[in-house]
């Protein structure tokens, strides 16, 4: 089982309460003398917070909300025939729990209300914890989730939150962690969907999603760009590791692609073809491509025009690096990159053997990374551009490694804004320098521009590392 920490919101997920909903909704309705709405409106309505619902079908003079919500709930008690628990649901805590998994409501229901449904449903004695609202207005249940969650110290990727709406994908982004969106609950897969949201059928899918150990890797480099392995070993050593995919991502090349999908084909592991593209912008921007055509003409004449441009800037690099006092040269770095790839992070490993550096992170740190002064600056190729190139070869395009952009969140929207106006398809999510800050800040961006996520461990094994820290790509 891959999650050790269950948090599931109640009412739509846990308990199928939509009909009730409708019904008390059209109550209130009925009470004003207004048209009732049926469901297919009630999913084109619904908001979260549910305030917001409220002043989309009721002029805003009529919106009392502290009157509406103490009618919702005397409506909902009488309504409560229409209520039933979640097929399956039972089945599925008892379940997780035999396995050992912790579980817990967090719920923007009244707490009173919640403990008794459970007890009413028979399902109590399945969750650790109920955490309920100390009131009948249904707000917001962020603060409290964030508050319980670092009270109890719970790891991140040991959680995931299964809930039926967007607030309830918005309290997951604001805990770090992973989330599942059932479809049957009170919005729906259209709206859902329209934001990207992972969005299953049933409980089914949410149990195949839990129990799913699969791992995958959509961002590593081989000796074809700044990675130790080749791409065989690459292949091997992904087997090795347990994935069951993985995606070739190196530096502006597809050279090592026919090779490790022909190794892949061979060892039975899925191989996805990618690329890194190294975009010209004012900071450390890099759009990663997957699943894609790597003979695609418009994808080849970009690579074509970025091979000048990248040896240009390795021998500026070791100019600058001479200019400094270090005895480094390109052709140096290129015998130690293989004759092939010269990026960065062959630069700082020669200056490592030299004794100039300690570490490769302390080389980018001093002296070649962005704003140092043996960095050169990209000029050839823009951020748009790549993403571009990208979809013309079919693939799908993400922004990898948000954190190294060094952009604040009003950048970074920016920056999305116009990415995705050229067809970015998402971000890089999952990344081994995200602090849980970053994770919360990346996935909630996400969830605006209603982009999906990606991630992968930028896999090289410089050092003898699994992950090369600091901005190490080329």
């Amino acid at each position: 089982m891959r999650y050790k920490h269950i948090f599931w919101d109640f009412n739509g997920t846990i308990i199928d309460d939509v009909q009730n909903a409708l019904s008390c909704v059209n109550d209130m309705l009925e009470r004003k003398g207004m048209k009732p709405i049926n469901l297919a409106e009630y999913y084109d309505y619904v908001e979260t917070p549910i305030i917001n619902f409220y002043y989309r079908i009721l002029p805003p003079e009529e919106v009392d909300f502290s009157e509406i919500s103490r009618q919702y709930h005397s409506d909902y008690a009488r309504h409560l025939d229409k209520t039933t628990l979640a097929r399956g649901i039972e089945d599925l805590l008892k379940e997780l729990k035999a396995n050992g998994a912790h579980q817990y409501i967090i719920t923007s229901n009244f707490i009173g209300e919640t403990l008794e449904l459970t007890k009413k449903f028979g399902v109590f004695q399945y969750f650790d914890e109920i955490l309920g609202a100390d009131n009948t207005l249904a707000e917001s249940k962020i603060e409290r989730a964030k508050a319980f969650f670092d009270l109890k110290g719970i790891n991140r990727n040991d959680a995931i939150f299964i809930g039926d709406t967007l607030h309830d994908l918005e309290t997951a982004n604001a805990l770090g962690i992973d989330c599942v969106l059932v479809a049957y609950g009170h919005q729906g897969r259209k709206l859902l969907n329209e934001h990207n949201a992972y969005t299953v059928a049933d409980l089914k899918e949410v149990r195949d999603t839990i129990f799913d150990k699969r791992t995958v890797d959509f961002h590593t480099h081989s000796t074809c760009s700044d990675g130790t392995f080749t791409p065989t070993e690459l292949v091997d050593h992904a087997k090795k590791c347990g994935l069951s995919a993985f995606a070739l991502t190196d530096h502006d090349s597809v050279d090592g692609i026919k090779e490790a999908q022909k190794r892949a084909e061979e060892i039975g592991i899925e191989f996805i073809p990618g690329i890194e593209f190294s975009a010209a912008e004012s900071t450390e921007t890099h759009i990663i491509g997957l699943f894609i055509d790597p003979e695609n003409e418009t994808l080849l004449k970009t690579i074509e025009k970025l091979k000048g441009s990248r040896k240009r800037r390795m021998e500026e690099v070791c100019s600058k690096l001479r200019n400094l006092g270090f005895d480094i040269t390109h052709e140096e770095a290129l015998a130690l990159a293989g004759g092939k790839f010269v990026g960065r992070a062959h630069i700082a490993k020669l200056m490592v053997e030299k004794g100039y550096c300690e570490t490769v992170r302390e080389c980018f740190d001093k002296y070649i990374g962005l704003g140092k002064p043996a960095y050169a600056e990209k000029n050839e190729l823009s951020a748009v551009e790549a993403v571009k190139s990208i979809r013309a070869a079919g693939g799908i395009a993400y922004l990898a490694h948000l954190n190294q952009t060094g952009y604040n969140i009003d950048k970074l929207e920016k920056l999305l804004i116009q990415l995705k106006e050229a067809g970015l398809n998402g971000v890089e999510g999952y990344y081994p320098e995200y602090t849980a800050e970053h994770i919360a800040q990346y996935r909630a961006l996400a969830e605006k521009f209603s982009l999906s996520l990606s991630g992968g461990s930028d896999f090289s094994r410089w050092d003898e590392a699994q992950y090369y820290d600091g901005n190490r790509q080329g």
